[in-house]
């Protein structure tokens, strides 16, 4: 099931087309807002407590989204050539070394795979001829 971010926008008082410090801003207030030691009584209340939940999860998966794609959910895609690449795009992305991968070629499981496959075939066709007596004639 896919996320509802209006809700999130509408419980932060912003739009979509934003900037990512005044999300952030917005959130922090909001959630210092809802947090059980600044509701008054000292007690928080189930929707409260299941209103800061789904406000934290939102707010996760916009940020996820953020570090993917350079913008906030719901605002209009950047165009190349408009301006600075979005920071999203500059990170590096490291892949994480097994050295026990290091010492295959790659491509060497489908190499195998193939000799294999060619091996079953020539078996196959050795035993139909022996089952059809062309092999002794």
């Amino acid at each position: 099931m896919k996320p509802d971010l209006t809700l999130l926008y509408t419980e932060l008082g912003l739009q979509p087309n934003c900037s990512l410090q005044e999300f952030q801003l917005a959130y922090r207030r909001r959630i210092s807002e809802l947090q059980p030691n600044r509701v008054a009584g000292g007690s928080q209340s189930p929707e409260t407590a299941f209103l800061l939940r789904d406000l934290i999860g939102l707010y996760t998966t916009a940020s996820r989204f953020h570090r993917r794609y350079g913008r906030l959910p719901g605002a209009a895609p950047r165009r190349f050539g408009t301006g600075p690449f979005p920071r999203a795009t500059l990170q590096q992305t490291y892949v994480a070394y097994d050295a026990r991968h290091s010492e295959s070629r790659p491509g060497s499981s489908s190499r195998i795979a193939l000799v294999l496959a060619i091996a079953l075939l020539i078996l196959l066709f050795g035993l139909l001829a022996l089952a059809s007596g062309e092999w002794f004639r």
